[in-house]
């Protein structure tokens, strides 16, 4: 059995966000040299199987990385089945490794001159992100052979569970609990012993739970034991333990517990991906990418509404880098004036203007050297010092202003707007070549419109934290408002957010948040969202000029799409999100974008 064909999606989905971010293609190959997945070129030959005497043949067999990049490395495709007609330029490969044995290997490889370039100019550097791509899939194919090894003895599968640091349920077709690891008897807070959980029902433990196949998602549950409430986050997912028999497996943290890791922090203290509230899909995909974009050197952008976490990400991307141990310099260029902007990035020399310190400044940048320099709001930045930064970043020095001697710099850059970057390009107002040097790795940070599930959690972070800062008892909100706040745009996104729950924490006298609670400005808003709908009015039809039913169907397509990349925007983060919304693949929503 192919571990790896079990998992093909969540590969595939690997391999094009790897893909997008450093402009290679991506492909995966099991044991057996059948295709997994792929990008580009590859992608039209999914589910193919390679020759025996390729290049990913050595690598299974000897279980070493291989370079095909430079000149003298042409040698190795030449007794390759496929050399005559094999479209591919270069590539490296690394093996994927479970328990010592080879299952599979993960590469990249070039099909033009530009990713050729790319591959030779960072060989190191992507060789790296290879491995963490091939660690990524070793991981979730260790998880699946520890669910598959359930059917060991009790004690044995008991040692497993009790292993990981999250709760486990284990029932059988009959919904009776076989198996229970001990993080979960503390957390649900029963007696072992006393309740005899073992052989008893779900159900019976737990009032208002019920047992249904999540797909692998989490969910937010509110589950009634022994008379308390407990939230929690939770998945579900069917198992099958022999060829029979099929059981259930219940993976859940308690709220609090998760709620605790994030809220522990401060701006003195170390930020990480840990610190980033969060279930939903598109935010787990992000932090997906982002982890692996920390892993290398590149320039980063996040591209994100006001209020989306865009300082939050940039930290985590710094501390999650080899970087981690040197500065992380943070400067908004849209709160200081224009006259202040350069000397605050690149310092300057004692006596160079009037008004300046007499010993001299030195800027952000020599501040972030070693380290990370984060220039949010970068859209805001005056297009003489766009061509200036752009120097900074080709060169690797910066000249302080009055200064006659450059000076060597080794900084790594993440940028940010809220703005549409490429609208300003095709204005003239930001800088093409500079766009291009920052939007190596781009980042779409979702709104918080876009991960509804994410609104509840976010908002018992947010109360639990505001409510040890303003020394007041912890509060919730009531269900009502529950209702409002997942119906709600939330257009200022979690910054939005925290405002509400601020005023409502100070006006609240009970430990229930109500909707009296709640500013006069939110209710307003959630009034016109509740008033509002949209459909197409079809009295409004001119039935004398109708066209056919294909025609018109094709012109409303036209402006949905329109209407969701002007909102989304062109880029391939744009379009991934767009076909998600629209529920098809992004092939399909190429090829309509195409007719079109």
């Amino acid at each position: 059995m192919s571990y790896l064909k079990l998992i093909d999606d969540k590969i595939q989905s690997l391999a094009e966000s790897l893909s997008s971010i450093l402009n290679v293609e991506t492909t995966v190959v099991d044991s057996s040299l059948l295709r997994i997945a792929g990008t580009g070129d590859f992608y039209h030959r999914i589910n193919e199987s390679s020759p025996e005497n390729s290049l990913f043949a050595k690598v299974l067999k000897n279980g070493k990385p291989e370079f095909n990049i430079y000149e003298k490395d042409n040698a190795v495709c030449r007794s390759c089945s496929y050399g005559d007609t094999c479209k591919e330029r270069k590539s490296m490969i690394y093996p994927i490794k479970v328990e010592e044995e080879n299952i599979g290997v993960v590469c990249f490889a070039s099909f033009n001159q530009i990713q050729d370039q790319l591959m030779l100019s960072k060989k190191e550097e992507y060789m790296e992100m290879l491995k963490h791509f091939a660690e990524s899939i070793e991981k979730e194919i260790i998880s699946i052979k520890m669910i598959n090894k359930l059917n060991m003895g009790i004690a044995e599968i008991n040692g497993v569970i009790n292993s990981i640091n999250r709760c486990i349920i284990i029932l059988n077709k009959e919904q009776r609990i076989i198996h229970i690891n001990s993080k979960a008897i503390r957390i649900l807070n029963i007696n072992f012993s006393a309740s005899k959980i073992i052989n008893r029902k779900i159900s019976d433990i737990i009032k208002n739970f019920k047992v249904e196949d999540t797909n692998n998602k989490e969910l937010v549950g509110n589950w009634t034991i022994e008379n308390r409430i407990l939230k929690v986050l939770y998945k579900v997912n069917y198992i099958i333990l022999d060829k029979k028999n099929i059981s259930t497996l219940i993976d859940f943290d308690a709220l609090d517990e998760i709620i605790n890791i994030a809220v522990t922090y401060n701006n003195d203290n170390v930020i990480t991906f840990e610190n980033i509230v969060g279930c939903s899909q598109v935010m787990q995909e992000v932090i997906d990418k982002a982890k692996i974009a920390a892993k290398s050197d590149s320039t980063i952008f996040l591209y994100g509404a006001s209020g989306t976490g865009k300082e939050l990400f940039a930290r985590s991307i710094h501390n999650a880098s080899f970087r981690k141990d040197g500065p992380f310099i943070a400067i908004n260029c849209a709160t200081l004036p224009e006259n202040l902007i350069e000397s605050e990035l690149f310092g300057y020399e004692k006596g160079s203007f009037t008004g300046a310190s007499p010993k001299g400044k030195i800027g952000k940048f020599e501040q972030a050297n070693n380290g990370t320099l984060f220039l949010d709001e970068i859209a805001d930045l005056p297009l003489h010092l766009q061509a200036k930064l752009l120097r900074v970043l080709q060169e690797k020095k910066i000249d302080r202003i009055g200064s006659t001697t450059p000076t060597d710099i080794n900084v790594r850059i993440i940028s940010a707007t809220h703005k549409n970057l490429q609208e300003m390009v095709r204005k003239n107002q930001f800088r093409e070549d500079l766009y291009y040097r920052l939007n190596v790795i781009p980042l779409s940070l979702p709104s918080l419109k876009e991960r509804e599930e994410d609104v509840l959690l976010c908002t018992e972070y947010i109360i639990k934290k505001l409510c040890n800062k303003m020394n007041k008892p912890q509060k919730y909100i009531s269900k009502d408002i529950e209702e409002k706040f997942l119906s709600y745009s939330w257009p200022g996104n979690v910054r939005e957010l925290e405002n509400v729950l601020e005023y409502a924490i100070n006006f609240s006298n009970d430990d229930e948040i109500g909707e009296e609670d709640l500013p006069e400005y939110f209710l307003n808003n959630i009034a016109k969202t509740e008033t509002k709908h949209e459909c197409v009015d079809i009295e409004a039809i001119d039935i004398n000029s109708l066209r056919s039913l294909d025609e018109m169907t094709r012109d409303y397509e036209k402006k949905i799409l329109k209407r969701l990349l002007d909102l989304y925007g062109d880029t391939t983060e744009g379009k991934r999100t767009i076909a998600k919304k629209l529920n098809m693949s992004i092939t399909t929503l190429y090829r309509k974008l195409n007719d079109y």
